[in-house]
């Protein structure tokens, strides 16, 4: 005859087992869970996301170029990526209260030193570009480097030198020339218009050659150019007789 202490501990290792059966199934389920396969399709796993940068992802970041209007859009504290000669390069352009500065979002353990170098010059092209955005100020492009360079720049960004562009939808219309200097188009393109030749020199029988087409002054010394005219200084010429 079994007595009531003995009944009491079968009982209570029949619960055990039965609790660590359970628990062995739920670890079980957890791992098939974690190695993907669902008793239950319609079973969702919870994929928590991250905040880390991810360098040089070019999924995570626009590329930094004009529009079809030839408009170029900085945003500030924004990442685009920049067309370099070792391809496609994040750069953050960051704005606060102090200054603008753009970082060069990069890591590579094996970096050359040819590489480093052609990555921070690229960084301080974008710098004096964020200022020249912000300021319009054109001669913080020529900062520390040649106009060829400029040029070079600003063809990474799909700006030539036949279509003029703008900055942040800003009014002020820009145009880089094949020598790599940049030109107020309007501003120019007006002089040309509003100019009196005649203070400079020329007379009624001045030719001006401007973009293949013949021009003379008018009786007020200016010449009669088109509405739209967009100023090249390097499609102008100027004969006398």
């Amino acid at each position: 005859m079994v007595s009531s202490i003995q009944r009491l501990l079968n009982n209570y290792f029949d619960k055990s087992n039965v609790q660590q059966q359970n628990f062995r199934n739920t670890v079980s389920q957890s791992i098939e869970r974690t190695d993907g396969v669902h008793s239950n399709k319609n079973v969702e796993i919870y994929n928590p996301k991250t905040n880390k940068v991810k360098y040089n992802d070019k999924s995570i970041s626009p590329r930094l170029q004009v529009d079809r209007n030839y408009n170029l859009t900085i945003e500030e504290n924004k990442v685009y990526s920049v067309d370099t000669d070792y391809g496609l390069i994040n750069y953050q352009f960051n704005n606060d209260s102090n200054s603008s500065y753009v970082q060069t979002l990069h890591y590579d353990n094996q970096i050359s030193d040819e590489k480093r170098v052609h990555l921070e010059k690229n960084r301080q092209f974008l710098t004096h570009l964020q200022t020249f955005a912000e300021t319009g100020r054109i001669n913080i492009m020529y900062t520390a480097r040649e106009a060829s360079e400029v040029l070079e720049g600003f063809n990474r960004l799909g700006i030539n030198t036949e279509e003029p562009f703008t900055i942040n939808n800003k009014p002020t219309r820009y145009r880089i020339d094949p020598s790599g200097v940049i030109h107020e188009v309007d501003l120019e393109s007006r002089g040309m218009k509003e100019k009196d030749w005649r203070k400079f020199g020329h007379d009624e029988n001045t030719i001006f050659i401007i973009q293949g087409k013949e021009y003379k002054m008018d009786e007020n010394g200016q010449l009669p150019l088109p509405e739209d005219y967009v100023h090249k200084h390097e499609q102008v010429q100027i004969i006398n007789k």
